[in-house]
């Protein structure tokens, strides 16, 4: 029999996934489709545009939607206050923003216009998000992502498959989307009886700001560690290269959605079981269930990587399989370091995180500089492999000295040995039976390998060390 805080953690990711899958399903049926209309280099353009505006909303916002998510779940919060803090503040930002716009024109920025809305846009959407998230709208939290995928994909569809308007309808479509996600949100959580003017706390405003700060260097630096690697493709082999890379990017994006899914409710379980129990065995738990399911949804995707491929992406987008199995590994290995960097926003340690992240900047540059020009594309796969598990290692020793965390080694050492077998066979035999065969093979071993984990989590008890 699971216990409570299990049951609540596998409900809220239940509630979570149906939002998810709905949406990242709807995203990877449309990828195919813009292959279709949008050239390699064109693909790499809006890849290039969107990651920058990615790595810019925390920034910019200061983090400051991560601070109403954490502050707002402690039990002596003051909702009202909370939110009319967050959202005046990043109205404020939004004001600024705009003021830029005429200096970007000045300095003719491609799509500088485009930017500029989306990533307003974008700050707004992930302030609404992290609060209904910590006042419990989960459902709507879900549903959410559903919506604002429709709206992407219709609009998407529309302009640049029916009208040919190319990037350009691309950003439209992704404008519409995180406007369309404001409303829905706004509505349905009716944010207006939050928004007192009278509420807004200076005070509040700088211990969020405390909090919240030290995220923004870790941010930007996570950044380098996580997307620089398409600026150095770009200047070192160009944007039709970049293309391939980010098409080979939507692979590991399935495993990153279920961990997203997890990660979502996970955030809710680690901030109340800390608060309850710092020295609780959960932790270590749900780390191996973790590792275990992402070690089952690594092997099953590289099983069908090549036939996936095949029916995924138009034929000059195909070589781009190549590239997946080491950053489907990257993907891996990332979310294990999002994982304990949670627990770090859970007990409120934000500058803590930071020390790891500025190593596994540090060390991705150089792997990009050094393998890139070397492997080309394949080693900023390379790279992200070796960024991302430097970082895992920093932050896994770390946290011991806050709360009780230990990995199975044996099992992920075992689990490894057969993701690097997988890979090897991809790469050396071509498609057929035979190789199929041992790819079924390895795979069904790493599912009995790692089921045990799963298990395991169904019985974990509220054990004090």
């Amino acid at each position: 029999m699971a216990t409570q805080k299990v049951k609540k953690l596998l409900s809220n990711s239940a509630i979570f996934a149906i939002g998810n899958l709905g949406s990242k399903i709807i995203t990877f049926l449309m990828v195919p489709l813009f292959t279709k209309y949008l050239s390699t280099a064109e693909f790499g353009t809006v890849d290039l545009i969107t990651t920058t505006v990615n790595m810019l909303s925390p920034i910019v916002a200061l983090s400051i939607a991560d601070a109403v998510f954490r502050f707002m779940m402690d039990d002596e919060s003051d909702a009202q206050a909370t939110f009319t803090t967050g959202i005046m503040f990043t109205v404020f930002v939004s004001l600024i923003l705009l003021l830029i716009y005429p200096i970007l024109r000045i300095f003719q920025v491609s799509y500088a216009g485009y930017m500029i809305m989306y990533l307003i846009l974008v700050i707004i959407q992930a302030l609404l998000q992290n609060f209904i998230r910590a006042i419990g709208y989960t459902k709507l939290f879900a549903f959410n992502g559903i919506f604002s995928t429709v709206i992407m994909a219709s609009v998407g569809y529309y302009l640049i498959a029916v009208l040919g308007q190319g990037v350009n309808g691309y950003f439209l479509a992704m404008i519409a989307s995180a406007a369309g996600s404001i409303f829905l949100i706004s509505v349905g959580a009716k944010v207006w009886n939050f928004l007192f003017l009278n509420k807004f706390n200076l005070e509040l405003l700088i211990t969020f700001l405390k909090y919240s700060i030290p995220l923004i260097p870790n941010a930007f630096m996570w950044f380098f560690t996580n997307d620089a690697s398409r600026f150095f493709i770009v200047a070192i082999v160009g944007l039709s290269a970049n293309g391939l890379y980010a098409v080979a990017n939507k692979i590991p994006t399935i495993i990153n959605v279920f961990y997203n899914i997890f990660t979502q409710a996970w955030q809710i379980s680690a901030v109340e079981e800390y608060q309850s129990n710092p020295k609780s065995k959960f932790f270590s738990k749900v780390l191996n269930a973790n590792v275990a399911l992402s070690m089952i949804s690594l092997s099953g995707l590289l099983l069908i990587l090549k036939p996936l491929m095949r029916v995924f992406v138009a034929p000059s987008f195909y070589e781009a399989w190549k590239l997946v199995p080491l950053l489907l590994v990257a993907a891996v290995f990332a979310n294990f370091s999002s994982f304990i960097g949670t627990m770090y926003l859970a007990i409120k340690r934000t500058r803590d995180i930071m020390s790891s992240t500025i190593y596994g900047m540090i060390a991705n540059i150089l792997f990009n500089s050094i393998l890139i020009p070397k492997f080309g594309v394949q080693g900023a796969g390379i790279g992200a492999v070796l960024g991302f598990l430097l970082v895992v290692i920093i932050r896994y020793r770390n946290i011991q000295q806050y709360l009780f965390l230990k990995v199975n080694i044996n099992q992920l050492l075992i689990s490894m040995s057969g993701i690097t077998l997988m890979m090897g066979v991809n790469y050396s035999m071509q498609p057929g039976l035979k190789s199929f065969s041992l790819l079924l093979i390895i795979a069904l071993a790493e599912f009995i390998i790692n089921f045990r984990a799963l298990k395991v989590l169904n019985k974990v008890e509220n054990n004090r060390i």
